[in-house]
């Protein structure tokens, strides 16, 4: 009796959230919040990504709402999110693991004149993962200034937004990938010839 009325008040926030209720959403992110931390961080190690991912899971859901079946089950649901996301770090991390001992590589194989080379291409492919992973509207905008070398002002434009949102959103984004490569040694040397225009 008791599991058919849990059942019923989570397949009618499962309607609310559908329908966009921040309420319910919010809800749904204290009931799981500490549920998908401690899976993710069982995982990583890593109280500061766990952190980022947890957060990146009630995203996702956030940006799906819409599509939520509230007859599914919903913490199947869930879990898949943060085992993707889960999965999708631990690439990116033997990813990087790659590009850091390429550089140790080339630096012991190399003079003092070539050793701050790179590929230049295994960078730029796992900064681009990194871009995905940040929020829609905010990679919209790095990759604006970033990759089509718009202004602030002219991106404000086009979206129809503020310069100072524009600047927001970069300066997050920014930090963002700073803090990712910053875990990896030798990559930060790399970063101003990767952000720079």
């Amino acid at each position: 009796m008791v599991r058919q009325s849990n059942e019923k008040i989570d397949r009618e926030l499962l309607n609310r959230l559908r329908e966009g209720d921040e309420a319910a959403f919010e809800t749904i992110y204290r009931q799981y919040n500490a549920w998908i931390y401690n899976f993710a961080n069982s995982l990583l190690f890593d109280k500061s990504l766990t952190e980022d991912l947890t957060q990146n899971v009630f995203l996702k859901i956030w940006e799906k709402h819409e599509q939520i079946n509230p007859d599914d089950n919903f913490e199947s649901y869930l879990f898949t999110i943060a085992r993707n996301l889960v999965f999708k770090e631990t690439e990116n991390r033997l990813l990087a693991e790659r590009l850091v001992e390429a550089l140790r590589s080339q630096q012991s194989d190399e003079d003092n004149s070539t050793e701050m080379q790179i590929d230049n291409e295994s960078l730029k492919e796992y900064i681009n993962v990194l871009i995905e992973q940040l929020p829609p509207a905010r990679r919209n905008i790095y990759k604006l200034s970033r990759l089509q070398f718009l202004s602030n002002k002219e991106i404000a434009e086009k979206l129809s937004i503020s310069e100072k949102t524009v600047e927001a959103q970069i300066t997050h984004s920014l930090k963002f990938l700073k803090k990712k490569l910053a875990n990896n040694i030798g990559i930060l040397i790399l970063l101003a010839l990767a952000f720079v225009k």
